[in-house]
């Protein structure tokens, strides 16, 4: 069973019925609708594909946020050093010198000898000079600029803040859809996710689960507040790595793995992780590195952006990204320590003790019984190389713990009697050849026999004595 679970941006590559099936099939755990392209109508049609597909499919709507990008080309453009090109805030089709920007208040907030980075960084340009709508720039590194590319101006202080108009609007779509995940851009601090939240809460009754896009200093200065808030993180490292600079990101990459762990909130690491499939058929060896190392720092899942999305080979990326998530979680430490925290709590403490007792009693499985999924996460927080079964009778919930590491969801009809429902739940899980009659199993419980968000129970069976109480 892979532990490390795998996210894929649904695109124009991707997007036929008969390809996303395929890609289901394959393992797709999370599917991501990004609104920074396409249209409503189109995400419309592959929402639901997906849910016709697979109701057990988790999907994450990526909400644009305060990203600046560019506007629609007339071509692919090649920007060559020392060019000069303009950028302008009016809304037309770029061609020649002149290149459309999305964010109106640009000639008012940016300085004069600022850079100014498109496509992840890859082309900077200076700004020379600056006049009512329009920016006169000198390409300092050339490369190529085609339609809606982003743009980051790390050294600008600018007032665009997450939700954006155009935010609020996806938002709203996305709730009423019934996405499982948002996430969402450019967070700056929680004040964004609680006005998020806001929206989220006016809209609908579900628990729509917020992942925060980490991808500027200011999320880091403030990011222990945006974990605890959210429901998970993103280590968003294109745009990162141009705010804070590329050395800084492997290290941080760590951090925020360990304090998602910390907090038992999932944490996806994004960009990049296989791009050159974009066009090629294998992986370089540096990816292949870099996807494995992710694996071995405890990422809940990697995603990936371009290369499913409009790449040439969707379904052979992912079979490669699974093939080197597989190699390396044979060779995961075996003495990774146990999450300790500093505040005592109940949760925390049962999910640390059925991990403690697995190892000692050499057990096959951690049964989870759960709601909300918290049961699941306090156990899939400390990282044993064991398949968690998070079984519940939440559909929601059995899509939500399709993110957290190590986990397999199940879905299992309410019942209010505890003993009946262990009994049914173990010999559901050995039918379905998940658990063998031999078997030494942890169960933990939570809120399927209690109050909802809780652990509180945990148990040691023998398969093979469980089943045989009711002979």
């Amino acid at each position: 069973m892979r532990l490390t679970k795998i996210v894929c941006t649904i695109g124009p590559s991707s997007s036929s019925e008969n390809i996303l099936k395929k890609m289901i099939d394959s393992g797709m755990d999370l599917a991501r609708l990004n609104f920074s392209h396409g249209n409503h109508q189109s995400h419309k049609k592959t929402f639901n594909n997906l849910r016709n597909l697979c109701n057990d499919l988790a999907i994450g709507i990526d909400i644009s946020g305060p990203k600046i990008r560019l506007g629609e080309l007339e071509e692919v453009k090649i920007l060559k050093r020392d060019e000069i090109v303009n950028l302008t805030t009016i809304d037309i089709i770029g061609k020649d010198d002149l290149i459309p920007i999305n964010y109106p208040k640009l000639t008012k907030e940016l300085k004069v000898n600022t850079s100014v980075f498109i496509n992840d960084g890859l082309v900077r340009l200076n700004a020379e000079s600056i006049t009512d709508d329009e920016i006169v720039c000198k390409v300092i590194d050339g490369g190529e600029i085609s339609s809606r590319k982003g743009v980051n101006i790390p050294d600008a202080d600018l007032s665009i803040r997450v939700p954006t108009k155009k935010d609020i609007v996806d938002i709203e779509k996305a709730c009423d859809w019934g996405t499982d995940f948002l996430f969402i851009s450019f967070v700056r601090s929680v004040d964004d996710l609680k006005r998020v939240k806001e929206i989220v809460e006016s809209t609908t009754k579900e628990d729509i689960q917020l992942i925060a896009k980490i991808e500027h200093q200011d999320s880091l200065d403030s990011i222990n507040e945006i974990a605890s808030f959210s429901n998970g993180l993103m280590v968003a490292r294109g745009d990162l790595a141009i705010e804070v600079g590329p050395a800084r990101v492997p290290i941080l990459q760590k951090q925020l793995i360990q304090l998602g762990m910390s907090l038992a909130k999932p944490v996806i690491v994004a960009t990049q992780m296989l791009e050159s499939m974009t066009k090629e058929s294998l992986p370089t060896r540096a990816e292949a590195s870099d996807v494995a190392h992710a694996v071995f720092d405890g990422a809940d899942a990697l995603m990936l952006s371009a290369e499913t999305a409009t790449g040439r080979h969707p379904l052979l990326v992912m079979k490669i990204m699974k093939d080197i998530i597989l190699e390396a979680e044979k060779n995961l430490a075996l003495d990774r320590p146990l999450v300790v925290d500093t505040e005592v709590n109940i949760g925390n403490e049962i999910g640390i003790a059925a991990v403690r007792l697995a190892k000692r009693m050499s057990v096959k499985a951690i049964i989870a019984l759960t709601q909300t999924g918290y049961t699941a996460s306090m156990v899939s927080r400390n990282r044993e190389n064991l398949p968690i079964y998070a079984v519940s009778h939440n559909q929601f919930t059995k899509r939500v713990t399709r993110l957290f590491w190590g986990v397999k969801p199940i879905f299992h009809k309410y019942e209010d009697n505890y003993d009946e429902l262990v009994f049914n739940v173990i010999k559901e899980l050995h039918e379905d050849k998940y658990i063998d009659a031999k078997d030494n199993v942890v169960l933990v419980a939570g809120s399927m026999v209690g109050i909802s968000g809780k652990t509180h129970t945990i148990q040691l069976l023998n398969v093979e004595e469980t089943l045989s109480t009711k002979k």
